[in-house]
């Protein structure tokens, strides 16, 4: 095939009309030693005709400038015969493709890219020069022999020979991966966008300077009433709502395109143009250029009337349930008064028991401080005869109503057993046998700790029984050690509820002179103190020997709840205290206040 100086001409400036229109990019400056290089290597491509090469000497200016195209442009550029083989390209397309320029001489689109790119490609090449019809800055995509994946705009047309046939196809390429990358990712964000738009449940606008709407969403088509297809955009509000409210709404938007300030959140009831008697909760901000200046207002309004209504539903049953709360209150606070009446029955206002026999004389305090309204723990103290007196101290597992009941349940249970109160394990037998009948219901509190101590006296005989609680503090006159310790309890059974059975059994033990005991609940000695330890029953001790005046036990009591206060640092206690103090002396060493 020969090049003529008209088919050089040609190509040159259908290459310079395209790559005009291709590339903005600056002219480049060329030494003459660059552009004698080029040109060497022009002829060197040129196909000659055995009389004169491609580029004759007359034409040097024309073959530097198309050189020049060829080395510097960084779009690619081709040139093919009728078989679409490549005959020349220029330089940036043969770099690309990892050749030298006269390397690319008879290659074709075959060699460089995926089969059915390249088939696509031949194709098109071939059907331009059937028709004589090519394109110009046509959108392409293609997949490499490597799996590249790109994108690129060309431009196909027709190569003439000098007579005017058609010999080939030329064309330009230029690459837009990135952009075409970048315009997906884009695309992809904005449908996103779309979509989030159009499922909020809430009512979307925006609207121009002018109040005009640019968009709304799905939940606002559906509140108005507007069709799907209904173009919406260009339209004002007094278009689509015949309401005297749509000036208050665009005299909002104005000022707020005039001021630049948003509104958040602004609550209304039955001033929405769109929702009648209902509350509304609405928010409007400007719509800003890339440049900040006001373009509009994006706006957004959400219904909210069934969450008033439920927040009014929950205020009231709020007010209600307040109200009852006072009652259960008071009630509570009833029945605590009365439970404690019961457990000082027979107790001065001084919190003081005095009963005497022919030998010994007895007398009793309590400290009794419930954790809430009413108490799981509590004592029970009981005039057996003349001769005998009682002492119960239980501790019911929980707290509120339900231990409270059990309390008044054991209460009665002990006035059915009069003929046994003087023997305690018959006591707590018959306690257990009954409440392991009821435990067989799941609400029913599931065991109750106690210790249950009979005193005679006329001869200064104790004996008590223990069902899994912790064992009473003694102290006794003339003891070598002067100080409390264990109270003698030989067998100690389960908790009452747990075992049926007879698992119970009495230690007895005389009283040789004045003796102090001290019956507990676990409530006490397991507090937590403010360095994180049980006040235990060391700390119990320690108090009760602590106190100021010996001789008058009470005094014992007040310094256990003094220490114990400091302990907890002022914190509340967690759990129920109850204490009881009994004093027994020789008869003619004690006598009532």
């Amino acid at each position: 095939m020969k090049f003529s100086d008209s088919i050089l001409e040609a190509a040159l400036s259908k290459v310079s009309l395209t790559l005009d229109a291709l590339s903005q990019s600056e002219p480049i400056q060329l030494t003459h030693g660059e552009i004698d290089s080029m040109l060497e290597h022009a002829y060197s491509l040129g196909i000659r005709d055995g009389k004169r090469s491609v580029f004759e000497e007359g034409d040097d200016m024309a073959a530097q400038l198309f050189q020049q195209l060829m080395t510097s442009l960084p779009d690619h550029v081709y040139f093919k015969d009728m078989q679409s083989r490549f005959i020349c390209v220029n330089q940036s397309m043969a770099n690309y493709y990892g050749f030298t320029p006269k390397e690319m001489v008879g290659k074709s689109d075959f060699n460089l890219f995926a089969p059915e790119s390249a088939q696509a490609k031949f194709e098109d090449e071939q059907k331009i020069i059937r028709t004589g019809r090519g394109w110009s800055f046509r959108e392409e995509y293609s997949q490499e022999e490597s799996s590249v994946k790109k994108w690129v705009i060309s431009s196909k047309l027709p190569l003439y020979d000098p007579s005017g046939r058609i010999c080939g196809t030329f064309g330009l390429s230029r690459d837009i991966t990135k952009q075409k990358l970048a315009e997906i990712q884009v695309l992809r964000q904005q449908r996103l966008m779309e979509t989030i738009i159009q499922i909020l449940p809430c009512r979307l606008f925006l609207r121009d300077r002018e109040g005009r709407y640019i968009l709304v969403n799905q939940e606002y088509r559906n509140c108005v009433g507007i069709e799907e297809d209904f173009p919406i955009a260009g339209k004002r509000l007094s278009d689509i709502v015949d309401d005297p409210r749509t000036d208050r709404v665009l005299a909002e938007d104005l000022r707020i395109v005039e001021t630049g300030e948003s509104i958040t959140n602004k609550l209304e009831y039955d001033q929405s143009v769109i929702s009648g008697s209902r509350w509304v909760l609405t928010s409007k901000v400007p719509l800003r250029s890339e440049s900040g200046e006001i373009e509009g207002i994006v706006g957004m309004s959400l219904d909210i009337s069934e969450q008033k209504k439920a927040e009014d539903i929950a205020r009231r049953a709020k007010e209600a349930l307040q109200v009852k709360n006072e009652q259960y209150e008071e009630e509570l606070l009833v029945a605590r008064q009365l439970q404690e009446q019961l457990m000082s029955m027979g107790f001065d206002d001084r919190h003081r028991y005095f009963q005497a026999g022919q030998g010994w004389s007895f007398q009793a305090s309590y400290l009794y401080s419930p954790s809430h309204h009413l108490a799981g723990d509590f004592f029970y103290l009981l005039p057996i005869d003349d001769k005998n007196v009682g002492i119960l101290v239980c501790d019911v597992m929980g707290h509120g109503v339900k231990a409270a009941l059990v309390t008044m349940l054991i209460r009665g249970l002990m006035a059915e057993i009069p003929n046994i109160l003087s023997h305690p394990s018959k006591v707590l037998q018959h306690l257990n046998e009954t409440l392991i009948s009821l435990a067989e219901d799941e609400e029913f509190p599931r065991f109750v700790t106690a210790a249950y101590m009979a005193i005679d006296l006329d001869s200064g005989k104790a004996t008590i029984a223990n069902g899994g609680h912790p064992c009473p503090l003694i102290r006794r006159q003339g003891n070598e050690r002067g100080g409390f310790e264990e109270c003698p309890c030989d067998i100690v059974g389960p908790a009452l509820g747990l075992l049926g059975g007879d698992p119970f059994g009495d230690t007895v033990f005389e009283i040789d002179g004045e003796t102090e005991i001290f019956l507990f609940t676990d409530g006490i000695i397991e507090q937590l103190t403010s360095d994180g330890n049980d006040f235990g029953k060391a700390g119990l001790v320690h108090a009760l020997e602590s106190a100021t005046n010996s001789e008058d036990f009470e005094n014992r009591l007040t310094q256990v709840k003094n220490e114990l206060s400091d302990a907890l640092g002022g914190a509340p206690t967690t759990d129920d205290i109850c204490v009881v103090a009994l004093k027994i002396s020789p008869t003619r060493h004690l006598q009532p206040a």
